[in-house]
């Protein structure tokens, strides 16, 4: 199969990369409030005193902004990955994005999957610049390396993959993870030899860790191993946003948290689903999560960081505003004590807002041009950035991303 090449001016330059780096290596405690006795703050936005660029301070509340020159197919790689959809599946192959909280840095990696899309780069936007742009911080590995049906290539870095929710920044190790993924699968791509050791048959436990301090991928069991069993595709992943630990059900399965300190897994409970396909968010000030979506629409859930349900009547628009299917996003607005749900509604992105103790659910007003809807859904594209009070979301490869500012 032939694909163009692009131009090597399209990549990030040596020393863009390295300033891009040497931003997003700052320290977490540059951003976590602390409280009298040390501990880190879950009650208050933790970038409160934060400098905002211009771009962001001259920006109105509630409406939607394109931040300029910001689409992903301005840093396509100099040579394209095998696969038949190509490098816009990073958006469209149901595959989702991070943030990490420190820089405002919204990225995503191993984006692609199944025949669609090979390409495993890592691609950044610092978004707490005066412009930002586009950085990929490690091109895909070559296609002579790509092999099929493996959670990871011949070089021993992870295969692309839908990654749903499963991609998320891990503060306190600066790593940007995507947890038990399965790797692509096509009869295009070759087969992996007969011994290699890291087939998806062999069960899709391990997950994929990126290290931004040195600007690649981690060996294939930097991250332990998942213990459990169940589904291998759109399953519930949620991480705290202050202990940045990382709660994990796959359907059919049980519930886990994965601990960002000690790197192990513990089986919370036996709560589950048939079926998860969800968007969910952690509210930190009360340790519980609101859970919206599944594979046919369904009521929306509460539960604890342990998978119990939590009775909640919802009002207003009702449990019925919030009953989805199609891969919705849901975050927790600190600023605002709120949840967001984000959708697609008919050829545009609609937007929920959700008390977290009342369980009023409104819609607020959002001014400008609501983004089109995004192909195959949002999962956990929308992402939270405390430190410009608001968050963003990419909805298509070949345009710009958007930013609604929901604080002062």
């Amino acid at each position: 199969m032939k694909h163009p090449v692009l131009s090597p001016s399209r990549q990030a330059t040596p020393n863009t990369r390295r300033k891009f780096l040497q931003l997003a290596a700052l320290p977490v405690s540059s951003f976590l409030l602390t409280t009298p006795g040390g501990a880190a703050s879950a009650h208050a936005s933790p970038a409160a005193t934060v400098p905002l660029p211009d771009w962001v301070t001259n920006l109105a509340l509630w409406q939607w902004h394109e931040i300029p020159g910001t689409a992903l197919a301005t840093v396509n790689p100099a040579t394209r990955a095998l696969g038949v959809t190509g490098p816009s599946s990073k958006i469209i192959a149901w595959c989702g994005a991070c943030l990490k909280r420190s820089g405002s840095v919204y990225m995503l990696g191993a984006a692609g999957g199944h025949a669609d899309y090979a390409g495993n780069e890592v691609d950044a936007l610092a978004l707490n610049v005066a412009t930002p742009r586009w950085t990929q911080l490690r091109g895909p590995t070559p296609n002579a390396d790509i092999i099929n049906d493996t959670q990871f290539y011949l070089d021993h870095r992870p295969s692309s993959t839908h990654t749903y929710y499963s991609t998320q920044f891990i503060e306190n190790l600066n790593r940007m993870m995507v947890f038990s993924s399965p790797g692509i699968s096509g009869d295009i791509f070759p087969p992996a030899p007969a011994n290699f050791p890291y087939k998806s048959d062999k069960a899709d436990r391990r997950s994929f860790s990126f290290d931004l301090a040195t600007g690649d991928w981690d060996p294939p069991d930097y991250v332990a191993q998942f213990p459990g069993t169940g589904g291998q595709y759109a399953n519930l992943c949620v991480k705290h946003p202050m202990t940045s630990d990382v709660y994990y059900s796959k359907s059919g399965g049980a519930w886990y948290r994965w601990a960002s300190a000690t790197n192990t897994w513990t089986q919370l409970s036996g709560a589950t689903r048939n079926t998860w396909f969800a968007g969910a968010a952690i509210d930190p000030r009360r340790n519980r999560m609101l859970i919206v979506g599944s594979y046919s629409p369904i009521a929306p859930e509460v539960r604890t960081l342990d998978g119990a349900r939590v009775p909640a009547d919802f009002t207003g628009l009702g449990a019925s505003a919030l009953a989805l299917a199609g891969y919705p996003a849901v975050i927790y607005d600190e600023a605002i004590d709120r949840y967001l749900v984000a959708f697609n509604s008919g050829p545009s992105i609609k937007i929920l807002r959700v008390h977290p103790e009342t369980w009023l659910v409104d819609d607020p007003a959002v001014g400008g041009m609501a983004p089109a809807a995004r192909r195959n859904g949002l999962q956990n594209a929308m992402q939270y950035v405390p430190e410009l009070r608001g968050f963003v979301l990419a909805n298509k490869y070949d345009g710009n991303v958007f930013f609604v500012r929901t604080a002062t």
